[in-house]
């Protein structure tokens, strides 16, 4: 048996009574548990199985094959997230970042502190598009997938203040580099460092969340569906 900190990311429901789990452990990355009779049995599971909530979980580890779901103890509820329809959905955008760049069964324990810390940070009432793109970015470089930002990706010249972002390759590109505008976004490098400019402009930030969704689905192949809901609450 084996025991760790846990957020369920994705509940699906399997057969009458099971459900199959996404989970994100402290301990162990990434799993997938089965959660047998959830749905009937109160005393081991009831109402602990949502996201946004802090649970203390026990599985049974069965390598190369889906774990099962022992015990699951409820340590924080995270209750802004329930109860504003943006922080769900903002919340919901973060987990499919995880679900998307972080591969299973492979610990990383930094990841799991971040999204703990940015929960606590918004559920206490932070300002949300900072912490969001603050969280996007810190989850993109600890997978793997950060972005060249301060550098031109295709000749290695640091960039200036502005410059243009290419999604398709992978950075920011120098003006010698950048022929055609069309084909990127203009990205001011200071903005994402400038703690200040990210609280008077969140329109701005918003953008740029745009921009690094747009960055993430097209390096993995995996579309990020809750930003569309984000885009027509914001309307």
């Amino acid at each position: 048996m084996k025991t760790s900190q846990a957020f369920i990311l994705k509940k699906t429901t399997y057969a009458e009574a099971d459900y199959i789990l996404s989970i994100f452990t402290k301990d162990f990355g990434k799993i997938t548990a089965l959660a047998k009779n959830a749905k009937k049995s109160t005393k081991r599971f009831g109402g602990r199985l949502e996201p946004f909530v802090l649970s203390r979980i026990s599985f049974q580890d069965r390598p190369g094959r889906m774990h099962i779901l022992q015990e699951c103890e409820t340590i924080k509820v995270f209750l802004r997230f329930m109860e504003d329809v943006e922080l769900f959905t903002l919340g919901s955008f973060m987990i499919e970042n995880i679900e998307i760049l972080i591969p299973k069964e492979d610990p990383t324990e930094k990841t799991f502190q971040l999204f703990l810390n940015t929960l606590k940070a918004l559920n206490t009432g932070k300002t949300i598009l900072p912490e969001i793109l603050k969280f996007q970015l810190s989850v993109l470089a600890l997978s793997g997938f950060m972005p060249k930002l301060d550098s031109c990706t295709k000749c290695g010249k640091v960039v200036s203040q502005m410059a243009i972002f290419s999604i398709k390759k992978g950075g920011s590109l120098c003006q010698n580099c950048s022929s055609n505008k069309s084909n990127g976004y203009l990205l001011s490098r200071d903005f994402l460092i400038n703690a200040d400019s990210m609280q008077a402009d969140t329109n701005m930030i918003f953008r740029y969340i745009d921009i690094f969704r747009k960055y993430t689905e097209y390096h993995t192949g995996k579309e990020i569906k809750s930003f569309k809901i984000l885009k027509e609450i914001r309307k």
